[in-house]
């Protein structure tokens, strides 16, 4: 006889009994509920991309309130992704601008559609050469541009372009003309391709470590426009897009309130 069923032999002379609590799935309107503005409607959307993405729902639920701001404040700019993975969140960007933008917005993905490259070891902090353990046996932590291989596994695999592009294209249905795939390491793509990219609403930088952060600030923070939002996935993550975020902002001599989504991800809108 089980614990359970022992329990209950003496609580239901009593009136009571003993059952296993069921999670409400994230469809349901009391998954978890944050009491957070537009929350009901980010949670009818958010089933759509789950499957894509590895960002937690209290950040998707954070990502579609930007995304509404920037719709109903007229703040104008692309959505830019530097880290998209399977496409999750810049398809839940797109739903967003499908249900309430007035006008499509340009979506940019900048990423290898690979596996992640290697952390460096000397900057990147104890948690990402231990992952990278755990994950990629045999992978290196001297932050080489190559792919880790089997990263990615336990997660479902990398993102591809073509999943991306059926994810957004065929499934969302969002106008083709209007999303740019930037496939490459990030130290390849984003300095070339920045001058195309133009006024940015929302910038989402999900690179990781060090290097990939840095190099997205250097090149794509300036266009990023008053009023529009900068989240950062992993600064409370990993030690080295913390230190790339903190020496950028110090170096402009500008220090912004770093809002909390969660404990790994901040944001701050740009004056």
């Amino acid at each position: 006889m089980s614990l359970r069923k022992i329990i209950n032999t003496g609580l239901r002379p009593l009136g009571y009994e003993l059952l296993r609590r069921r999670e409400p799935s994230l469809g349901t309107p009391d998954a978890h509920l944050l009491g957070w503005d537009l929350e009901a409607q980010a949670r009818e959307l958010i089933p759509s991309v789950a499957d894509f993405t590895m960002v937690p729902v209290q950040r998707l639920i954070n990502l579609y309130q930007q995304v509404m701001h920037c719709e109903q404040a007229g703040i104008a700019g692309s959505f830019v992704e530097c880290g998209v993975w399977k496409g999750g969140s810049v398809a839940l960007m797109a739903l967003a601008n499908l249900k309430s933008g007035k006008e499509r917005r340009h979506l940019h993905l900048f990423d290898a559609f690979q596996e992640i490259c290697e952390p460096d070891e000397a900057v990147d902090g104890a948690r990402a050469v231990r992952e990278v353990r755990q994950w990629a046996p045999g992978g290196g932590v001297q932050g080489k541009l190559v792919p880790l291989k089997g990263m990615y596994n336990s997660f479902g695999g990398p993102g591809t372009l073509e999943g991306n592009r059926e994810l957004l294209e065929t499934a969302i249905g969002y106008d083709p003309e209007f999303i740019h795939y930037h496939v490459g390491w990030f130290q390849d793509t984003v300095k070339d391709a920045a001058h195309s990219v133009g006024p940015i609403a929302i910038l989402r930088l999900d690179g990781d470590w060090y290097a990939s952060t840095k190099v997205c600030l250097e090149h794509l923070y300036n266009q990023v426009v008053s009023g529009g939002f900068l989240i950062v996935d992993d600064y409370g993550t990993y030690e080295g897009c913390k230190k790339a975020v903190d020496e950028f902002l110090a170096g402009r001599n500008f220090h912004p309130f770093l809002s909390h989504v969660d404990s790994d991800c901040r944001y701050w809108i740009k004056p």
